[in-house]
């Protein structure tokens, strides 16, 4: 929930609001409702939420209620709060939430606008939106929100909520969510900017100021970029020994291809070196196909190689979702050789899944040289959603590891 007084704040403002009623005249013996808050705004937002943790949701509600009807927009999203998940005893009313977070947005909170864009971006507690969803992370990142701005740039790089992909206002959106601190936001714009052939002029250079701020914000994957950049000269002077040290800076954050240059730099001591990475994202839809756990090992380093990974598979959705029209989560392997799907291992599903899901992926296409894994949603969207949950609780799962890829 959002802010809560200090203790000192909340007895003080206990003691004044129990002086002022003391000069209240007693409410009729004949009604049995409680009398109507007569509080300012802030002063009913902040008893409110005093109610809420003194477990008295009807109080609560009635005072929240009526910081939000004056006007106040952290009332509003307070009392959203208490409807979106049944926070403190009182109901739960995800719709009703949806329009109080809208009613704050619009009343200047960007928190707001950011949580509603969530839940409807997410479909679960309500039905999904991806439009209106962009749409609210819009608002907020106009109210520099950097979550908000990050997020609309992940739709914008996807095509969600969009007729198509576009990575030009997908770039700018990261841009925004880098300026307002979002170290992620700086490398995903950097990402979009650096192209190692046919770039415009400064753009690798500007891609490389944001590789630089997103290492500087402990975002691994920047120092490993900047790195790269700085070995082979685009967008910055060639330099091997900056190279070597931000490659050790991504291993010491935890990037394992940022360990592995740092040592193949070691060894080969002046001479070139073949750079394989290991692009991943939690989650990827592309042509309707949804991806979780999507990771690929592939020497390519254009910024879409991964959503081009993806899009090969998703080509034979309709195949996909024949296998399973119920809907289920499915765990596959597979790698791209000389222009077409090779190697392909589906584990974890039933037998005759398994077989129609890899005769599908078989039929994938793609430029691309990578050794590819994730989970895909295949069939009826809910039932699909329910197998990836059951797969994740289960402790006898085996995950799909992308093949070794040959150098």
């Amino acid at each position: 929930m959002d802010r809560r007084p200090s203790p000192l704040a909340a007895s003080l403002l206990w003691f004044v609001s129990a002086c002022s009623g003391a000069s209240q005249a007693p409410a009729s013996p004949q009604s049995s409702l409680p009398p109507a808050p007569t509080c300012e705004a802030s002063e009913c937002n902040t008893q409110g939420m005093l109610a809420l943790g003194l477990q008295r949701p009807d109080e609560a509600m009635r005072l929240l209620d009526r910081a939000c009807s004056l006007g106040h927009a952290v009332g509003c999203s307070n009392l959203a709060g208490v409807f979106r998940g049944g926070v403190g005893g009182g109901p739960k009313d995800p719709p009703r939430a949806v329009g109080l977070y809208d009613r704050s947005c619009r009343l200047g909170f960007a928190e707001a606008c950011a949580t509603v864009g969530t839940m409807l971006a997410e479909g679960t507690a309500v039905p999904a939106d991806p439009p209106r969803a962009l749409g609210m992370f819009e608002l907020a990142c106009a109210k520099q929100d950097a979550f908000a701005c990050f997020t609309a740039g992940l739709f914008y790089e996807t095509g969600r909520g969009v007729p198509a992909r576009d990575p030009k206002r997908a770039a700018s959106s990261f841009g925004q969510a880098c300026g307002l601190g979002h170290a992620t936001g700086c490398f995903n714009a950097g990402i979009l900017l650096y192209s190692e052939e046919g770039a415009r002029p400064g753009e690798n250079e500007r891609a490389v100021e944001y590789f630089a701020r997103a290492c500087d914000g402990a975002q691994p994957a920047g120092c490993l970029r900047h790195g790269l950049a700085a070995l082979r000269g685009v967008g910055t002077a060639a330099d091997a020994g900056k190279a070597a040290s931000l490659f050790a800076r991504a291993c010491q954050g935890g990037d394992d291809d940022g360990c592995g240059l740092a040592e193949q730099l070691k060894k080969a001591r002046g001479r070139k070196i073949e750079v394989a990475l290991t692009s991943r994202a939690p989650t990827l839809t592309m042509a309707g196909l949804t991806a979780h756990e999507l990771s690929c090992r592939m020497p390519q380093t254009d910024p879409l190689a991964l959503a081009e990974a993806l899009e090969g598979v998703a080509a034979h959705k309709a195949a996909l979702d024949a296998c399973a029209p119920a809907g289920d989560a499915v765990a596959v392997a597979w790698s791209y050789r000389g222009g077409r799907a090779a190697l392909v291992r589906v584990e974890g599903a039933d037998p005759r899944v398994a077989g129609c899901v890899r005769k599908a992926v078989e039929r994938a296409r793609s430029s691309l040289t990578a050794s590819c894994a994730a989970t895909v949603l295949i069939g009826e969207a809910a039932g699909a959603r329910k197998a990836l949950a059951e797969r994740r609780s289960s402790a006898t799962g085996t995950p799909v590891h992308p093949l070794a890829q040959a150098r």
